[in-house]
């Protein structure tokens, strides 16, 4: 079997300069993990529900929403971004993309062409 018969072909992207709390309405709107993040037609990195966790402020701050709200609204994404993504080629078996999951210790990948095209994600 192949990664182009198993991925989520419905990509949604981000920009470098697109704030994280759209990044953050966009992930829970869709109910996904991860959005490749692009720059000029070009796969510059991506965000994970894991990297917006971490630029958000704890449970334990002493601010309040909207000093959250204020901060998380003026925080680009390009900020906080896995600069050089791994990806994995369409022509794939699922087989040799789980082992590039697991020796990468990551749990999905954006699906490229031949022409380093995003054409999906897989899990």
């Amino acid at each position: 079997m192949l990664v182009k018969d198993w991925m989520s072909k419905n990509v949604i992207t981000l920009n470098g300069n697109d704030m994280v709390l759209h990044a953050i309405k966009l992930l829970k709107e869709h109910q996904i993990s991860m959005m490749p993040v692009m720059e000029e037609g070009k796969l510059v990195g991506i965000v994970t529900d894991r990297d917006l966790k971490r630029a958000s402020p704890s449970y334990a701050s002493l601010l309040d929403i909207r000093q959250i709200t204020y901060h998380l609204s003026r925080l680009e994404v390009g900020a906080i971004m896995s600069r050089y993504p791994i990806t994995v080629p369409l022509d794939h078996t699922v087989e040799e993309a789980a082992e590039v999951l697991l020796t990468n210790n990551i749990s999905g990948a954006p699906v490229v062409d031949g022409k380093g095209e995003i054409k999906g994600i897989i899990n």
